[in-house]
């Protein structure tokens, strides 16, 4: 009788603490915040534009995208009415540098978000300076954009950015050796970076060696194609991405050959030399000549090969021809300057005083009408396209030169739905992402940016931003002004 009291007493104790944890699971499950956006059109890269749709977020993830005239089944937490307005992804800046301005790194995150940038890559910062702000952001993921770190630039002796002066922080480490490539990976690799990034001065032997430990430790893999190497040499070794298209032209010149002959000498015969110098010496040394010998066949086989190996290309126009375009000249440009704490705003104010100064470059007019050329030539070939800046790099304002990236991309060739996914899907799928971000369809991560006019007719747009909604929490206009307010100092 004893035995079957306990029993009994066991059996309801048990019953008892399912039933309060399934109560317990559903309270959760119904405290999760409903988010509606009601007859918005809504565009995305798979799916183009699908006008007057009803889109519902549960929690952090699209739980629904229905025609307005369906009922969507629930109450909601908050409702937004949609009509005339346009629904995009969250969007990424693939190319950015945290810690390359360290007074700026504080700001950078709140101006990301107020710009719909809801994700960036990370392409180079030493660990103790990167891997804290990806900490932030996985513990504040409503109120901060994604963070994606490939940790220090991996790079050879001598090195470029070797922290020996304000233009040349030390976002490098060097290598001298396979051996100490191989160190340097693993210790990125042991911090779980991302990925990693290859840089201009290393050797190939070097470079090989890097490119087997991401392989693997299955991480990508992204650069500057090394000065000793060519780019199909590059690519077929697998190197998954390149940076700004760097080097690239060198290799699409009929004289391709003789040109890295000519790097090889110059990389031998200038060991002595800070890699800053050395490196720019041997940019002006070839670049223009490489532009100005470009041949159509020698260009078809090297994006031919790009393609092939999936080797993907971040041109980052807004750095890259800038000094020819000179965009940050123009009052709107420096208007985005108020976003910036005071003292950084002061410093990009000066510097510019002194650069609007100085003439017009022919050599980077020239340089810049290739890169938008080349654009094009990449998108014919097949050859998948990024959207990233470089910011805060020559007075490229975080948030804000996204959007000057990709009327650039537009101009270089791109249809503006193309520009929209090389900011949204494309870097989703480098990361093998691209079944949690930048679609808008059921089961995905809730990153969303609603804007109140067409990108599609005009790229320009998307600067039109309504609301940012970051991981299901929506950022109204008057948040998002909020966010563009410098912390007083």
């Amino acid at each position: 009788m004893i035995y079957f009291k306990i029993v009994l007493l066991f059996v309801f104790i048990c019953f008892s603490t399912s039933c309060n944890t399934v109560k317990e699971v559903a309270k959760k499950k119904v405290a999760e915040p409903v988010l509606v956006i009601t007859n918005v059109h809504v565009i995305d890269a798979k799916n183009g534009l699908r006008r007057n749709r009803t889109v519902k977020v549960s929690g952090n993830r699209i739980t629904q995208v229905v025609s307005s005239q369906e009922t969507v089944a629930g109450s909601a937490d908050q409702v937004i009415d949609g009509t005339g307005k346009y629904l995009i992804p969250g969007l990424w800046d693939a190319h950015v540098h945290l810690s390359f301005e360290e007074d700026l790194t504080p700001a950078m995150f709140r101006l990301f978000l107020a710009h719909g940038i809801t994700s960036i890559r990370d392409t180079g910062g030493q660990l103790p300076l990167v891997l804290p702000e990806r900490e932030k952001s996985r513990q504040n993921p409503k109120n901060t954009p994604r963070v994606m770190i490939a940790g220090p630039l991996l790079d050879g002796v001598p090195t470029v950015y070797d922290g020996s002066s304000a233009f040349n922080p030390h976002l490098g480490l060097g290598a001298a050796n396979v051996a100490e490539a191989e160190r340097i990976a693993d210790d990125m690799i042991e911090a779980e970076t991302d990925l990693l990034k290859a840089y201009e001065m290393l050797r190939p032997e070097d470079f090989l060696a890097i490119l087997k430990k991401a392989k693997e430790a299955g991480i990508p893999v992204t650069g500057h194609v090394p000065l000793s190497m060519d780019v199909i040499e590059a690519s077929e070794a697998g190197l998954n991405s390149m940076e700004h298209m760097r080097n690239l032209e060198m290799s699409c010149s009929g004289e391709w050959q003789t040109l890295l002959e000519g790097r090889k000498k110059m990389l031998a015969k200038g060991t002595g030399e800070p890699g800053s110098i050395l490196r720019g010496n041997i940019h002006r040394a070839q670049r223009i000549r490489a532009v100005e010998t470009q041949d159509p066949k020698r260009r078809e086989k090297v994006l031919k090969t790009l393609a092939e190996n999936q080797t993907w290309q971040v041109p980052t126009l807004s750095i890259m021809t800038a000094a020819a375009e000179r965009f940050f000249l123009r009052p709107d440009w420096q208007d985005s300057f108020s976003y910036l704490p005071a003292t950084v705003a002061q410093r990009w104010r000066t510097g510019l005083e002194a650069f609007s100064a100085t003439p017009l470059d022919k050599a980077s007019v020239i340089y810049a009408n290739w890169l938008f050329e080349m654009v094009g030539h990449c998108k014919k070939a097949g050859v998948t396209i990024m959207a990233g800046t470089d910011c805060p790099i020559f007075y490229l304002t975080p948030g804000y030169s996204l959007h000057e990236e990709l009327v650039l991309l537009v101009q270089g060739g791109l249809s503006p739905l193309e520009a929209l996914a090389a900011a949204t899907i494309h870097p989703a799928t480098y990361f093998k992402l691209e079944r949690e971000l930048g679609l808008i369809e059921p089961g995905m991560l809730a990153d969303l940016v609603l804007l109140s006019d067409n990108p599609l007719e005009n790229i320009r747009n998307t600067r039109k931003i309504e609301a940012v909604i970051r991981d299901g929490k929506l950022h109204n206009r008057a948040d998002l002004d909020g966010l563009l307010k410098p912390i007083s100092e």
